[in-house]
């Protein structure tokens, strides 16, 4: 068909993260023509994206597709990206929590969902991982409320609170909330040695570390840790054992820079200061300091779908979470603060913990969203569509 060159987008702000949002009927459903729209609407590849809309980041370096649903039960579909910036990929091997809150707000805005006064419930389908996130969006005259006193580590100012329940979206990557069978399990990692980890696949494939394992102190910026090519190599080596035990060895081995399972390096609560600003975070406020890896770079932030994985993680005896919580922390059913680079994230986990194993009953995070900006975008190479569409305005 005709090649065309227009696309509109929305940019949306989902938690600590930023989106282009584009309507599913507008892009191609085969992933590899999909693919190379993404690479050239961002800019990709390119460490500043100074030819598309990427933010230079991967934190700002992402997509949404939104959809109709296709499972009864849901409201929407919703098809994450993570576009590659010094990689000509793109990976959709995961879910993003925090843009997740964005999509909510999107399918109220965009129709896909009619507003309810007060609260609106969005059932999210994310095709990625065949799961389910119940998104309740804030909303006031029959449009989202995006203002409010509401306050998350990593971004300037507050908003109106957006819920996002992970608790039916366990089992993310592999199926199973402990891959492996185990709360903790011992590897043989070359240029590493034997390290202890945990496994948790909940909204996304964790992998959870000691800091004294990597020779870290656990408080390191991520740009310390991008700076470290020693320390990225043995975190890589972790995640590529992980990768193989987990069965995903031919994904792995098909990309440049994977962004499964991620890494989550722990250390108990101590002061340290963000990133951001250079605030210093007190100990007392939180109950674990965090790190995250994968994709060949550290985070600014903790992945929403990751602050819920390690809120149940932090809940089962014996995992490495579990061992690292102070003794209130492990006694209380309070929610949980993680301290990332940024400041802190929080979350509200519980689980049922028997025998015959784990079952979720909670695992909440609330993340603050708007929508930035419409336009649309003007491509290098067109669209190829199997099919004519209507040229945008």
């Amino acid at each position: 068909m005709t090649m065309r060159h227009k696309l509109p987008f929305a940019l949306m702000r989902g938690g600590t993260s930023k989106g282009v949002f584009l309507h599913a009927d507008h892009v191609p459903a085969d992933r590899e023509r999909l693919t190379a729209l993404l690479l050239d609407l961002f800019g990709s590849p390119d460490r500043r994206q100074i030819d598309g809309l990427g933010g230079a980041d991967k934190l700002t370096s992402k997509a949404a597709i939104i959809g109709p649903p296709v499972r009864p039960d849901t409201d929407v579909t919703y098809l994450f990206g993570q576009v590659g910036t010094v990689q000509a990929e793109v990976d959709y091997n995961l879910n993003c929590g925090n843009l997740t809150a964005a999509v909510g707000v999107y399918a109220i805005e965009e129709g896909f969902v009619a507003p309810v006064e007060g609260l609106t419930e969005v059932r999210v389908h994310n095709v990625n991982t065949d799961r389910v996130i119940r998104v309740v969006v804030p909303v006031r005259d029959g449009e989202p409320v995006w203002e409010g006193d509401f306050a998350i580590g990593g971004v300037p100012g507050t908003g109106a609170p957006i819920d996002l329940d992970f608790s039916a979206a366990t089992g993310a990557i592999t199926g199973t909330l402990f891959p492996t069978g185990n709360v903790s399990d011992w590897l043989d990692v070359p240029e590493v040695g034997q390290v202890e980890v945990s496994i948790v696949d909940g909204a996304n494939l964790a992998v959870y570390i000691d800091h004294a394992a990597l020779d870290m102190t656990g408080l390191e910026s991520p740009d310390e840790i991008d700076a470290d090519a020693a320390l990225k190599r043995r975190m890589d080596a972790v995640r590529k054992v992980v990768a193989y035990r987990c069965g995903l060895q031919d994904y792995w081995n098909a990309r440049k820079a994977p962004s499964t399972p991620m890494l989550i390096v722990l250390r108990g609560a101590t002061d340290y200061l963000t990133c951001t600003q250079g605030e210093r975070v007190p100990a007392h406020t939180f109950d674990l300091v965090v790190r995250q890896y994968a994709s060949g770079s550290a985070s600014k932030t903790l992945a929403g779908t990751l602050t819920a994985t390690t809120g149940v993680a932090c809940r089962v005896p014996g995992t490495i979470p579990y061992r690292l919580l102070g003794e209130d922390a492990r006694r209380s059913t309070r929610r949980l603060g993680f301290g990332h680079p940024s400041g802190i994230a929080f979350v509200e986990a519980a689980v049922d913990a028997t025998r015959e194993g784990v079952s979720v009953d909670r695992m909440v995070v609330q993340r603050t969203a708007r929508r930035l900006a419409d336009g649309v975008a003007y491509l290098r190479q067109g669209i190829d569509m199997p099919t004519a569409v209507t040229d945008p305005p």
